[in-house]
């Protein structure tokens, strides 16, 4: 069996230089920084990756702390999007991400396992064309991944991806035609190569707003 993934596809990494490379490789993927850290110089990475959407961590974790910073973050370069988790401390951050669509802040909503959280989200991008994008967690259930892409097809701005950890989930994902994929810089490897009873090739398209 041979499948061929069409979609996006982000490759996730907390090393910078790994994603540099991956971004030579592969002309048309996102690149997610899982870990901004002192020794990122973060103009320098999105000058470095202007042709690639690039979703940068935020290092803060109160409100105040996170608007700030996520603005700051979005005035970096063009293709950067800000990683908001879905939620801090067990309280839903739907104020601040509301805010920051509103202000024109490019999205990356993160720790997302639910249809719920997706609704949730979906909610603060109702009068909004600022893109979104949504990262449901690879511990989503089958059927709330379902149900979670249907709800984000019906906004224009927004895209859902899924973390997916095997080919198999891969697989799934493609199925549901989620818009994009995670994977990690080791991932594609093994995804490029064929294995005994199955290959999955993954080829790509970046969907642009």
């Amino acid at each position: 069996m041979q499948t061929s993934f069409q979609g996006g596809f982000f490759i996730s990494s907390a090393n910078p230089t790994i994603l540099t490379t991956a971004a030579t490789a592969n002309s048309s993927c996102g690149l997610v920084l899982r870990q901004l850290g002192p020794q990122v110089n973060v103009r320098r990475l999105a000058n470095e990756l202007a042709s690639h959407r690039l979703l940068l961590p935020l290092t803060v974790t109160t409100p105040q702390q996170m608007r700030v910073q996520a603005e700051e973050l979005s005035l970096v370069g063009d293709n950067v999007y800000v990683q908001v988790p879905v939620m801090t401390a067990g309280q839903p951050n739907t104020a601040l991400i509301h805010d920051l669509l509103e202000e024109g802040v490019p999205l990356a909503i993160t720790g997302v396992a639910t249809r719920q959280a997706v609704k949730r989200v979906l909610e603060q991008a109702t009068a909004t064309t600022t893109p979104l994008i949504i990262m449901m967690s690879a511990a989503t259930s089958y059927y709330d991944l379902i149900v979670s892409t249907a709800l984000a097809h019906l906004f224009p701005a927004v895209q859902l991806v899924a973390e997916t950890p095997d080919q198999l989930a891969i697989l799934r994902a493609q199925r549901l035609a989620v818009d994009g994929v995670v994977i990690t810089a080791d991932q594609l490897l093994t995804i490029y190569q064929p294995e005994i009873g199955a290959c999955c090739q993954l080829s790509s398209h970046q969907v642009q707003y």
